[in-house]
């Protein structure tokens, strides 16, 4: 029976493509189609088959309105694709002997401390690159709180976790910079300065780089973009997060990238020269933690297309229609980039866009394994068109849900002036609360909010400075409930999902 079986397999399987039968004009077509679809800028696809570059191409322009084509040299951040950058830095530190995945953190990291109690004390290097630390991601103490990587390490170690020790997988972007933090300190220098030394060097990596300086002071680099939830598409500025450090902080380009996939897809091996060892770059595309894909991460992983997925270090393991599947996928606020590794076939894809949110580096992506892994076509651009639809709907309905559910005619329990003061949180630090002007004002980090009245004691924080900084935020909703003691006094405040009290005079 199992020969049968076997034969069959082997006779009706999909037959890969070979790279010499490749027709690039395809890619070209659904690149096209995908950028006019989502109202995208521009786009840069590589493609690596079989040891080769097989399609290499820039779509569309840097800026929109502008007539700077993008090309396969233009530079955008990969954001959180770094994070395999981080792990394979790692993967070659543990090659070296200097570490061992299951090392407890704070054996490299004297500063590394958790809440909760069984983390801290057992957390290792592998917890933190496969998401099972407990914590969830409290992104907002290094994008609004803190531009240093140590206090932001501290100060997340003081938060709250979502589920306890190793219990479920929590995507989480601080595991990633702590990551590098003890890279550095290993080479004697810094996150940058290893990946520089030990990946874009011997890659070739040239147009590469890890902060935002060095990306933007590249000549042919793209501008962000965000499309609003009025469907307005915006140019802004780079996010400035060096501090993120291993998290995301990578700026690249098509071309620089296809060099990252041949290596990736050689086994650790590049221009014939091996950096890594096979069993060391296995171990990252080896499933570490099961996830179910739930929330944003259900767009990425269809259960059409997907009956598993798993957290590898630093890459999601997962299956592709029938096909095993490495893959990871990036995020800032104007820019998108997905990276899909298929190792059996010596297959890998990368795309880069200057729009966010969007789907058009997963539908370029997509397209491109079902053509060259001869599979049936999809339709990946209507399936992704009506994902983004959907999202952009629960989210109006969420705002008016809310909108409805306001117990008009009410009115705070003390006069405006009488909220004011300073409130304070273990982990998210000092937010002041000021009376000016007949309003009231929350200044936390680098925001300032506009605290409108709700109901009750209950207001609603609307960011209003810095305004280069707060575009994406027409997605949010924050809450600010006051707290009272039982002399009516205020004794604290809920504010960005966080407990804060008031602080001692």
């Amino acid at each position: 029976m199992y020969r049968y079986a076997l034969l069959f397999a082997l006779l009706f399987a999909p037959a890969t493509l070979q790279a010499a039968d490749f027709d690039p004009k395809a890619i070209d077509a659904v690149v096209e189609k995908t950028l006019k679809e989502f109202d995208a800028p521009g786009a840069s696809v590589v493609i690596v088959k079989d040891g080769e570059v097989i399609y290499l191409k820039g779509f569309g322009v840097r800026e929109k309105g502008k007539e700077e084509k993008v090309t396969p040299d233009t530079v955008f951040p990969i954001a959180s694709c770094s994070k395999a950058f981080t792990a394979t830095a790692l993967a070659m530190l543990a090659d070296d002997g200097k570490l061992k995945w299951d090392d407890r953190v704070r054996d490299h990291l004297d500063y590394f401390r958790l809440a909760d109690e069984l983390a801290d004390r057992d957390v290792t290097l592998r917890d933190l690159l496969c998401h099972r630390t407990g914590m969830p991601r409290h992104d907002m103490l290094w994008a609004g709180l803190s531009t240093d990587s140590g206090d932001v390490i501290r100060r997340w170690g003081k938060a709250a976790p979502a589920s306890s020790f190793r219990s479920k997988w929590e995507y989480a972007n601080v595991p990633f910079t702590t990551a590098g933090v003890i890279a550095g300190k290993f080479d004697n220098t810094d996150w940058a300065g290893v990946i520089k030394t030990r990946i874009f060097k011997p890659l070739g990596m040239e147009r590469s780089s890890c902060t935002w300086k060095e990306g933007t002071a590249q000549a042919d680099h793209a501008t962000p973009h965000y499309r609003g939830l009025d469907k307005s598409i915006s140019a802004i500025k780079w996010d400035e997060m060096d501090h993120a450090g291993g998290a995301g902080c990578i700026n690249s380009s098509a071309r620089d990238m296809a060099a990252w996939l041949q290596f990736q897809l050689a086994g650790g091996k590049y221009d014939g020269r091996r950096l890594i060892t096979e069993r060391g770059l296995r171990e990252t595309h080896t499933s570490q933690m099961l996830l179910i894909p739930e929330g944003a991460f259900a767009v990425y992983f269809p259960p059409k297309f997907t009956r598993f997925t798993s957290y590898g270090l630093g890459w999601f393991v997962h299956d592709y229609r029938g096909v095993n599947c490495v893959s990871h996928g990036g995020t800032l606020t104007g820019f998108r980039a997905q990276c899909m590794l298929v190792p059996e076939k010596k297959l890998g894809v990368f795309v880069l866009s200057n729009l966010r949110p969007s789907l058009v580096c997963e539908t370029v992506c997509k397209t491109a394994l079902d053509a060259l892994l001869g599979l049936p076509a999809e339709d990946w651009v209507t399936f992704h068109k009506a994902q983004m639809s959907a999202l952009d709907f629960q989210t109006a309905v969420g705002q008016k849900k809310r909108e409805t559910a306001r117990k008009l005619d009410t009115k705070p329990s003390l006069a405006l002036k009488d909220y004011a003061g300073a409130f304070e949180e273990r982990a998210y630090g000092r937010a002041e609360v000021a009376f000016e002007n007949d309003k009231l004002l929350i200044r936390w980090g680098k925001y300032t909010f506009r605290a409108d009245h709700y109901h009750f004691d209950t207001f609603t924080a609307v960011p209003v400075e810095p305004k280069d900084n707060i575009v994406s935020f027409d997605r949010s909703t924050f809450d600010v409930q006051f707290r009272l003691g039982t002399n009516g006094e205020v004794q604290g405040m809920r504010f960005l999902e966080q407990e804060f009290a008031r602080a001692k005079k």
